[in-house]
């Protein structure tokens, strides 16, 4: 009896099938996470939106889009290495907009 229980889970049988909506992938799935790019888009996102609290620390900006801090340390230094953002303070590692100070 196990045996036929595993192996409808193992094939996905008694589910019913996925309709396609038609409609554009999410950047989240089902499980919470993000797909590639994702947790850069809502970082710049916060940062846009908070521009007056700059500069921002990993550890607020985590709290604030709920993704660890060291995922968003992480994508902070990937986007200061493409320019996007900018080291303001080194201690504590703190970023701005590269934007914000280029005129």
């Amino acid at each position: 009896m196990k045996e036929k229980q595993s192996a409808k889970k193992r094939n996905g049988a008694g589910r019913p099938a996925s309709k396609p909506s038609g409609k554009a992938p999410k950047a989240k799935s089902k499980s919470g996470r993000l797909g590639p790019g994702g947790l850069d888009k809502l970082v710049l996102a916060h940062m846009r939106q908070h521009k007056g609290e700059a500069p921002h620390t990993a550890t607020a900006i985590g709290k604030a889009i709920k993704r660890s801090s060291g995922a968003v340390a992480n994508c902070l230094g990937r986007l200061e290495k493409q320019e996007k953002v900018r080291l303001a303070k080194p201690k504590p590692r703190s970023y701005e907009l590269a934007e914000a100070k280029r005129r």
